[in-house]
């Protein structure tokens, strides 16, 4: 489960996060890259909060192989 306090710094204000432990493996960019970006180093974060897009973002939640993904 996705730890809220290691959030990601990229991370757009709101309820849904990635946090430290994603390991770049583009499940969830390659879901969504309208929610998730990468940064420097290839991590993902939440680019942009889009609750017309919630049921992606829940896809890519459920999908992520070391569950980094997170909503509070």
């Amino acid at each position: 489960m996705a730890d809220p306090k290691s959030r990601h710094p990229k991370n757009a204000p709101g309820r849904w996060f990635v946090d430290g432990s994603c390991i770049s493996c583009d499940t969830c960019t390659d879901i969504s890259p309208e929610i998730f970006g990468r940064d420097e180093e290839r991590l993902a974060y939440v680019r942009e909060l889009r609750p017309d897009e919630e049921k992606l973002f829940r896809f890519a939640l459920e999908s992520c192989p070391v569950e980094a993904i997170g909503e509070e």
